[in-house]
């Protein structure tokens, strides 16, 4: 499992250790990602229908990042509440606009881990340089972001350096 870094701008929190792991199955991934530490210190959202929703990254919430063709991207926001929100830009913060997908997020939380598994129905290429990414908001009112990479300068999860790693193998059809 990627092991993603803290933010060297963010502070250290009752977080300790932020892992994920995306794997393709059949129609599109599963991706898992952990918060391990002090969980009572988090900002976790209530749960809520599964369905999409804006702003999500607004409080605790992970990430997914996947590259297209030229400067194209995509945006998978998975919100510990079972929300979801599902984007694709043509560069770096530009053209937005939703894009098909099916998400189902499972949560379980516990005093040392937070964890949620999506499994999210949508066209990933392959291969398909990726950026896994979390917001971790904690009761101390500090927002900490988490990532696989990140360019320098304060975090920007859209930064092209985010996507660093690579999902390819074999296709799961």
């Amino acid at each position: 499992m990627p092991l993603l870094s803290r933010h060297p701008d963010t502070p250290p929190g009752a977080i300790h250790t932020v892992d994920a792991e995306l794997r393709r199955v059949p129609g599109g991934v599963v991706a898992t990602f952990h918060a391990i530490g002090d969980t009572a210190k988090l900002v976790v959202p209530a749960p809520a229908t599964s369905a999409r929703a804006e702003d999500l990254w607004r409080t605790t919430c992970f990430e997914l990042f996947v590259a297209g063709a030229g400067e194209t991207y995509r945006e998978f926001n998975l919100s510990p509440s079972g929300a979801w929100a599902a984007y694709e830009f043509d560069s770096h913060r530009s053209g937005r606009r939703d894009i098909d997908a099916g998400i189902e997020i499972e949560t379980s939380l516990d005093n040392k881990r937070l964890s949620i598994t999506a499994k999210i129905e949508s066209e990933f290429p392959d291969p398909a340089p990726i950026g896994l990414t979390a917001v971790i908001e904690e009761t101390d009112g500090l927002i900490r972001y988490w990532a696989t990479a990140f360019a320098p300068g304060e975090p920007d999860f859209h930064a092209a350096a985010t996507r660093s790693l690579l999902l390819d193998g074999v296709s799961a059809e």
